[in-house]
């Protein structure tokens, strides 16, 4: 059996205690530190396993769907975001989302076609699903001079300008595509 004491003065026992109160308080500003800039308005993953959540979702932002025929495909986020990525991912930050904490993960891209955008050809939203959840996306126009945003409100405003990369810069992605109907 190994006993250990020591002989400390009440400066010296108040100098300790004040130490571990300081690292106390250092540790919890580093733990709660990322999320200082959260607010109500912060993106939390939303259910994304089913059909009918990822519809719920998208008509949620007042979307109209065509909810028959979805399509999906396979979809790794690179390790490391080259500039077309961080663009895109910059398209994700302003809809309160964020593609980095998913570097190296296979995720599932479900594609609806968009039916209540006007005049811009042929509209699609790009759910990613990663474990169930709906963690980005974009709504977006394959139109030549179409344009790209993240997972915003509905609003026909948002439909004058392009924001963001067009879906022949974001190819950087790795992809196989089938028909499901889930």
């Amino acid at each position: 059996m190994f006993v250990y004491s020591f002989k400390a003065s009440k400066r010296q026992i108040i100098s300790m205690i004040l130490c571990v109160i300081m690292l106390i308080a250092v540790l919890v500003v580093a733990i709660l530190w990322p999320f200082g800039n959260a607010s109500a308005e912060t993106f939390q993953p939303a259910g994304g396993s089913t059909n009918d959540e990822r519809i719920a979702f998208l008509t949620g932002l007042g979307y109209e769907i065509d909810s028959g025929s979805p399509t999906v495909k396979e979809v790794l986020i690179p390790d490391e975001f080259d500039d077309v990525f961080e663009r895109y991912n910059q398209i994700q930050q302003e809809a309160g989302m964020n593609l980095k904490n998913y570097h190296g993960k296979r995720v599932k891209c479900w594609t609806y076609r968009v039916l209540n955008v006007p005049a811009q050809g042929v509209v699609q939203a790009n759910l990613f699903i990663y474990k169930n959840k709906i963690i980005g996306g974009d709504v977006s126009s394959t139109a030549l001079d179409g344009f790209m945003h993240g997972l915003l409100k509905y609003s026909r405003d948002s439909y004058s300008t392009t924001a963001g990369p067009t879906s022949s810069e974001t190819s950087s992605f790795t992809t196989s595509t089938t028909n499901h109907k889930n």
